[in-house]
This record gives structure tokens, sequence and C-alpha cells, in this order.
């Protein structure tokens, strides 16, 4: 028999790991435009990423840049060794996003917003080496550009507007997230390819683009993210906001009609493309060297000519009411049971989460049949956190369909 005084150190030493675990994943957040590193990884723009395509919300590390936080040859991997694909450096390893020197917009998005200190933002020199390892050495260690969290709860998503320095060629931006009430901090690198390089290693796919004008000053205003499929009677809304607030008279809006045109990486193409049909001021897609535009399956970027009133414009979708009949193509229902045994889900979650994977199929707290999504958003259902519980969580739809 094991003594009281032993059973409680017992339970004691096992709860403090689970503490550190669960204190792991509260904090979270990630840049989504201009896509980082470990987002484009997430997309699939990035290959051979290892395990961030499913966590690139994850890159934590002591904050103190650059006195203190990651070391160097480390920093793109926030010095995790799980996530150490990201420290590859090479010209060529990595998918660049095109840039122009001046005001960019650079938007975070946090599957947990906590009190933040300030965000920071950090470029590399003129002339560095673009096949070492990232270090101090190969940043300009004063931030360009600085944003002020006033150890208050940021939204879930924000964007800054940033003077980039004027640059040439591949370059990398480092932001930095700095929280306000631990101490840790976030870091994401961007790959950019700064415009008058003539180097074109962005890449974009084939399909001529549409409204160029060449000459024209483009402000990189937001992104079309090809976060989930979309359900016949959804509507996608690109919502323009220009100083004084939002411009429903800009709003450019995407009906879905079918499964087949809210599939994931085919609405964000069209409504790009819808965007440059009808817009008189907006363009979205791929900014070419030419001042043209190309779309693309996946994620399309949204611009504004530098000298408008426009400040951001972000993507909205209005689901449809499935009037508590399922919904999205749901497997019909199994009569309100609470396990039934009728064979319509695998498991009742998070019953088995170690073991699912794609097509597993849950049965939600809300009563919902939730199939995992294929590879490289199955590993997310295996992640016991409340952002990923089908139906509730603020990211369920990253590792779901209903």
């Amino acid at each position: 028999m094991i003594p009281t005084t032993r059973l409680t150190a017992l339970a004691f030493a096992t709860a403090v790991p689970l503490l550190g675990i669960a204190e792991q994943v509260l904090a979270h957040g990630y840049v989504t435009n201009p896509t980082s590193r470990n987002y484009a990884c997430k997309l699939g723009d990035n290959t051979n990423c290892g395990s961030i395509i499913w966590e690139p919300q994850s890159l934590e590390a002591p904050k103190g840049f650059p006195q203190a936080g990651p070391a160097d040859g480390r920093i793109a991997s926030a010095g995790l060794a799980q996530f150490s694909a990201l420290d590859a450096q090479s010209a060529t390893r990595w998918l660049k996003q095109s840039m122009r020197p001046g005001q960019n917009n650079f938007s975070w998005t946090f599957t947990a917003n906590h009190s933040t200190s300030n965000w920071r933002y950090f470029m590399t020199k003129p002339g560095w080496n673009v096949n070492a390892p990232l270090s101090r050495q190969s940043f300009d260690l004063q931030p360009f550009c600085s944003v002020s969290g006033n150890n208050q709860q940021p939204p879930k998503q924000v964007n800054h507007n940033c003077n980039v320095p004027d640059r040439s060629g591949y370059h990398v931006i480092l932001a930095v997230w700095d929280i306000g009430d631990t101490t840790n901090a976030f870091y994401n690198v961007i790959d950019v390819n700064m415009a008058g390089s003539g180097g074109g290693d962005g890449g974009g796919d084939n399909g001529g683009g549409d409204g160029g004008e060449p000459g024209l000053s483009w402000l990189d205003v937001g992104d079309i993210n090809p976060l989930m499929s979309l359900s016949a009677g959804d509507l996608v809304r690109a919502r323009v906001f220009e100083g004084q607030g939002e411009n429903t008279g800009l709003e450019v809006r995407l009906p879905i009609n079918s499964m087949a045109e809210g599939e994931q990486f085919t609405w964000p193409a069209a409504l790009a493309e819808k965007i440059n049909a009808e817009s008189d001021v907006i363009r979205a897609g791929r900014l070419q060297d030419d001042g043209s535009f190309e779309t693309a399956n996946g994620k399309n970027e949204i611009y504004a000519p530098a000298d408008s009133s426009i400040r951001r414009v972000e993507i909205t979708i209005d689901k449809a009411d499935d009037g508590g009949n399922g919904g999205d193509g749901g497997d019909g229902g199994n009569g309100g049971g609470d396990n039934g045994g009728s064979g319509d889900y695998d498991h009742v979650y998070p019953e088995g989460i170690s073991g699912y994977k794609a097509g597993t199929k849950v049965l939600g707290s809300d009563g919902g049949i939730y199939t995992c999504k294929p590879f490289p958003y199955s590993g997310w259902c295996t992640i016991k956190a409340h952002q990923y519980t089908p139906g509730t969580g603020s990211h369920w739809q990253d590792a779901w369909f209903k």
C-alpha cells in the first residue's frame, strides 16, 4: 500500500508537467500577411517543413530580442527542436512574398490573444549572407516598426501599417510579438523579395493577371486565405476599410452556390478574380514585376493604390443557416443518442484522440458529427486544445469538416 504522503507527492509530480503543457497551448499567434515562413508551410506553399504545418502559431521562446530570445542559427524555429526545419537558409529554400519599400500592412492572427507588451519588426541588412543561418549579425537590430500593445489583450486579428526600409532583392523580416503577462515572445520570419531586384523568385501560378497598371505603386492591405472549405449558401465578403472606417460601397461579395465552388483552394481564387473584375480600386492575386496580378488556387494577396485612403481589406465568411439539420454535408444525424452504436461516428470527442487520422468521425459536444480533414490538416485533429474542439473551438475548421 502506498502511503498517503507519497500519493500526494505523485499527484503533484504528475500535475506539474500537465500544467506546463496547458500553459504552452494558451498563447499562440502567427503572421498571416505577408505570409510568414511558418504559415506558408501550413498552406503548402513551403514544403518539407516538418511538424510546423500543424502548429504555425507555436513559435514561442523567451522574450528580450536581440539581447535574449532564440540563439543565432535558430531564430526561425524560435529555438524549438521540433520546428528546426525552419532554420534551413539559402537563396532558394523558401517562397518569397513580393514587397515594395514604404507603407505595408502586417497582420497577426491569434489562437489565444494574450496581454501584449508590443510588436516589433526587424529586417536583414543590405548585403546580408542569404546562404548562412539567420543570426543577429544578419539583421539591423533597430526595429523599423514598433507597435505598443499597452499590456492589453488584443483582438483575435490585428493589423499594423509599417514603413518598410528601402531594400532590393531577397530579405527576411523578423516579426516579434512580446507577451505582456509572461516571460515569452513569439518569433515569425517572413521571406520577401523587395521591388527593384529583378529577381522574381517569388514565383506565381500561370494565368494572366487583371487590372495591372505599370508604374502604379501598390500597398498590400489584406489576404484571402484558404483556411477552410465552404458550403452552398455561404457568402464571402471582401470588406474595405478606409481611414474613417468601413466603406460598404466598395465591398465585393462572392456567393457560394455549390460544394465545388466552396472547395478550400477554389473559392479564394474565385474571390480574387471577382475583385479584379468588379472593383475600381482594389486588386487581388500575386503582384508581378510588370504591374499585373496573377490569381492562384489558394492564398491571394489584396492590394490598394498606395496613394488611396484604403487601409485594409478584411475577409468575412457568412455561414448559411443549416436550420439545425446538420448542414455542410453531414451524415444525417444519429437520433440524438449518446453513443448509439449506429456507426455514424468512430469516437465521442476526445476519446482516443491520439489515434485520430484523416477521415476519423467524432461526435462533438454540440451533437454534430465532425470528420478529420486530410493531411496536412489531420495532424491538428490529435491536438487536445480548446482551439481545435470540433464545433466550438476558435479554430476548429482548421482540423474538421462538419
